[in-house]
């Protein structure tokens, strides 16, 4: 109720009135508590004046003849004689003192014990005022503070106090006439409250039925409805007021159509972007997020995440804190590897209204890039290395052949024979930095996936490989240990892998050696393993096993027409191409063996 603009004008004539009211009531109750106390004072003063204390004294150690028991007249003190002289005297002030039912005195012995009291008021309470006189110090309490008002008189006899003259007021007549003012005031403050109501309701309605209808048109107006409010001709400040409103809805509409224009230019640059955007508010929540950062971020929704959490789980290596608080000049800049997608995030603050709105951060795809980077770094640095050998040789016995034309016919053979062994050797090389610039560049998998029968496939690899065994009086036996399901992928790179670890078997095992394969199913795995026991790998040589033109042993490995190519593509082709694991353990003089695990889905 007290929200409208009418109650409250209402209320606060109310509320002014019953302030007016109180305030003269305050001031009649001040005014009524100063007259009782002023009269109390002077009364005290005027009476009990220096001729009065002196008298009540001389009446208080007053003497009585009287005849002892030989009937000897003597002269002795009498109490009760000196009291009644004290009572003529008090019963002349009586109308001076104003003695009456609230005020009255009362006469006290020395042990302070009632002697008389000119009030039926019962009990008298020792007051400080007593208390005081009882031990010889006139006292009074006349504060407007508190509940009575009181004097009292010690009468002395040298040093010694005979009487006490006391004189209280209990403000029972103040009271009543206190409590008449309240009665009064409550009487006013309903009366005046009731009128101000009245006026103030007349009043409110003057000025809050107008604005209760511009109201409600200022209502349709924010709705777009134009029409609803039109120019006052009125220059009051209800008029006024219109007017504002009305230039101020025109003025929105303009803004609005342009905000709204302008918001569908930006989205339509932003959702067609070829990079991803995402836009942070400064406490790190997700404020904007365009279709190509969902692609690129590999994720359909965005919505929930944080910058910390979130850029901390694709390793970006990089807080909200770095970039508000640091402030860099220009965007920082972060690259990531995602899925195997290589991202570029550049970064920025911008401002909102003159201080830090929040973080945009821009996503590109460096993938290709990167990848034909590492293609060329790799080519350049693993071809120049190998060939070099090759070459070397090839132009070594080709300039000897040119520089003896005469050669006998058995020099030149053998000549040649080197020169067309060198050449194999270097076609070999190109054929495998062939085949793992495909699998950098994943195109092997781009193709349909086959259907494989694992146990198929390894006994197809032991009978091709058999005649090469028994050559070297090897056993080359395949054991499957139990049912291994069929799975999809690249079914010629699978065999590829194999066919490496086997031929690497079957070189580095002496003659007499064995190999085994085995095949089973462990859990969710398929498992394959290769074992011999054949010269093995030193432990410290193991890290390094699968890396790209590796040999354990180069001069021995290059007699057997290895390009220590071999075990990279299978470790390449086993991970990419079926997310899977290849590791090996080895014992020097006691053989290798080389296990494949590959998840299977159920």
């Amino acid at each position: 109720m007290f929200k409208s603009i009418r109650w409250k004008i209402t209320v606060y004539f109310a509320l002014l009135a019953m302030l007016v009211q109180l305030a003269g009531a305050a001031t009649a109750i001040s005014w009524s508590s100063s007259y009782f106390h002023d009269r109390f004072e002077n009364a005290v003063d005027t009476v009990f004046s220096d001729s009065l204390i002196t008298e009540l004294t001389e009446a208080a150690n007053g003497v009585t003849p009287v005849q002892d028991e030989s009937g000897a007249v003597v002269m002795t003190e009498d109490q009760n004689a000196n009291l009644e002289s004290i009572k003529s005297i008090m019963s002349l002030y009586t109308a001076n003192l104003s003695l009456g039912l609230s005020r009255f005195y009362a006469v006290f012995d020395p042990t302070g014990n009632v002697l008389y009291s000119s009030s039926n008021a019962g009990e008298i309470e020792r007051t400080p005022s007593v208390i005081s006189a009882l031990n010889g110090t006139q006292a009074e309490e006349t504060s407007l503070s508190a509940s009575y008002m009181d004097y009292a008189l010690p009468l002395m006899n040298g040093s010694q106090v005979k009487f006490v003259v006391y004189v209280k007021d209990s403000g029972d007549d103040a009271a009543a006439i206190v409590g008449k003012l309240y009665d009064i005031l409550l009487w006013s403050l309903a009366i005046s409250a009731a009128a101000a109501l009245a006026l103030g309701y007349i009043l409110s309605r003057s000025v809050s039925v107008p604005l209760k209808s511009l109201t409600e048109k200022a209502k349709r107006l924010a709705e777009g409805d134009l029409n609803a409010l039109s120019p006052s001709q009125i220059s009051d400040e209800l008029g006024e007021l219109t007017n504002s409103l009305v230039y101020l809805a025109h003025s929105r509409q303009e803004s609005t159509e342009q905000a709204v224009s302008e918001k569908v230019k930006v989205e339509t640059i932003l959702q067609n972007m070829t990079d991803g955007i995402l836009a942070f508010d400064i406490s790190g929540k997700l404020m904007h997020v365009n279709p190509e950062a969902k692609r690129l971020l590999q994720r359909k929704y965005l919505d929930d995440i944080r910058f910390d959490r979130f850029f901390k789980e694709i390793n970006a290596d990089i807080s909200l804190g770095d970039l508000l608080y640091m402030k860099p000049e220009t965007a920082v800049e972060r690259e990531i590897k995602l899925n195997n997608q290589y991202l570029q995030l550049s970064f920025a603050v911008f401002n909102s209204d003159n201080k830090i709105g929040g973080i945009i951060v821009i996503i590109h795809d460096v993938t290709k890039q990167e990848r034909l980077e590492a293609s060329r770094r790799d080519f350049v640095a693993d071809v120049s290395h190998e060939l070099r050998t090759p070459l070397t040789i090839i132009k070594s016995y080709a300039d000897i052949l040119a520089d003896t034309p005469d050669a006998d016919k058995e020099l030149r053979t053998r000549f040649l024979g080197t020169i067309s062994s060198e050449t194999d050797r270097m076609t070999r090389i190109i054929s495998d930095l062939l085949t793992l610039s495909k699998l950098d560049e994943n195109q092997t998998y781009d193709k349909t996936p086959d259907e494989i029968d694992v146990r198929a496939m390894i006994e197809m690899i032991v009978e091709r490989f058999a005649l090469t065994a028994r050559k070297k009086n090897q056993t080359l036996t395949y054991h499957p240990i139990n049912e291994v399901p069929k799975i999809m992928g690249d079914r010629d790179g699978l065999e590829r892998a194999i066919v490496n670890i086997v031929t690497n078997a079957l070189k580095y095992t002496p003659t007499g050696g064995h190999i085994e394969i085995y095949t089973s199913k462990v859990y969710k795995d398929i498992c394959i393993k290769v074992a011999d026991n054949g010269i093995g790998i030193p432990q410290d040589k193991l890290p390094n096993i699968f890396d790209r033109f590796f040999r354990v042993e180069k001069a021995r490995s290059r007699d057997k027409g290895g390009t220590g190519l071999g075990l990279a593509i299978a470790k390449q082709t086993i991970e990419s191409g079926f997310n899977g694991k290849i590791k090996i353990n080895s014992e020097v003089n006691k053989g290798s063996e080389f296990i494949i695990t590959i998840p299977v889905d159920e």
